[in-house]
């Protein structure tokens, strides 16, 4: 991570749980069903799961260029099939790739298939588990929110940076949209 460690030092697999904890929460407070709020977890435990594979490559960096956050996360796609997929057993492959799979998107299940929803207000005639709901959007906005505060927690220990300062003011721009 060189140039960009984070104080209080965090990881991919710290910001994950972070991101879980609070989908947890929110799904809670929003009367979610227990499949919703199942899923909601774990879609914020695993969303960054293929990251692991690449390290954590902050966002200044993967938009830096043109084009590159599209270049990593086929890489990280391809990573996760080959390294990681294999290692599952057979039994949840389907569940981690449900998870893992247009991460920040609305999603029920219908049958077989997934069929993405483009808003939360769409949502709401979803909440039973036997749709095994996904609200992908308010995991954006916890995984913003994580970014923010770690963002915010590294600059109140004294680290400053550029991109940590214009990082933690786009997230709150983010988190406010």
């Amino acid at each position: 991570m060189g140039a960009f460690q984070r104080v209080p030092k965090t990881s991919v697999l710290g910001h994950m749980l972070i991101v879980a904890m609070m989908s947890y929460f929110c799904a809670i407070e929003t009367g979610a069903c227990g499949k919703r709020i199942y899923n909601d977890f774990f879609c914020g435990l695993f969303h960054d799961l293929p990251e692991v594979l690449t390290r954590d490559i902050v966002s200044p960096v993967k938009t830096s260029v043109e084009g590159l956050d599209e270049i990593i996360k086929a890489y990280e796609k391809m990573q996760f099939e080959e390294r990681i997929l294999p290692l599952l057993p057979s039994s949840i492959r389907d569940e981690i790739i449900y998870f893992i799979q247009d991460e920040f998107s609305n999603r029920i299940r219908r049958e077989i298939r997934s069929a993405k929803t483009s808003r939360a207000v769409e949502m709401k005639g979803y909440n039973e588990d036997r749709f095994s709901p996904v609200d992908g959007e308010m995991i954006r906005v916890c995984d913003k929110l994580a970014a923010f505060i770690e963002a915010s927690l590294s600059i109140r220990h004294g680290i400053r940076s550029y991109h940590l300062e214009h990082g933690k003011e786009a997230h709150l721009q983010r988190i406010q949209r």
